[in-house]
């Protein structure tokens, strides 16, 4: 059984075109991000410390890195919806894979709660391990979804 979303057919290709413009910009900021992040300090006439201007440069990797990650496996999910067949156990195993990769961010910033005393580090951290949470229970409620269509495909 395919998916019709009648109207919506546009913003997921929009959405998967954005995903890929995103990662485009975001090899760029890691890549980029000891300039950037020097930069940036520069900018707001901040000085941090040696052990701080590092943690940030690691928290921010480790960050990009994930996020890229994440991009990729929602540009899968996306294409299976343009393609009209979402509810497969490869689309489930990819929302769980975002569920993951929520983790490392998460961790890193509660983290570098120690190295970077801030409340938007740990704010951070605090929301990303809820979004990791959030998102493996919806993994798990489309792993039972599918298993309702498969027994709905074998029935008719």
């Amino acid at each position: 059984m395919k998916l019709h979303l009648p109207g919506q057919k546009n913003l997921s290709y929009v959405v998967e075109v954005l995903c890929t413009v995103f990662q485009i910009l975001g090899v760029i900021t890691v890549a980029s991000l000891p300039w950037t992040l020097n930069n940036y300090l520069l900018f707001k006439n901040s000085y941090v410390s040696g052990n701080v201007y590092y943690s940030m440069l690691v928290l921010l990797f480790l960050s990009g890195v994930c996020a890229f990650s994440i991009l990729v496996q929602a540009k899968k999910i996306l294409h299976d919806i343009n393609k009209k067949d979402p509810f497969t156990f490869d689309t489930a195993k990819r929302i769980k894979y975002i569920a993951y990769w929520c983790l490392p961010i998460a961790v890193a910033y509660l983290v570098a709660i120690y190295f970077i005393p801030s409340a938007f580090v740990l704010l951070v951290g605090l929301t990303f391990l809820f979004l990791s949470a959030c998102i493996f229970i919806i993994s798990q409620l489309f792993y039972q979804a599918v298993n309702y269509k498969q027994e709905n495909d074998l029935t008719i």
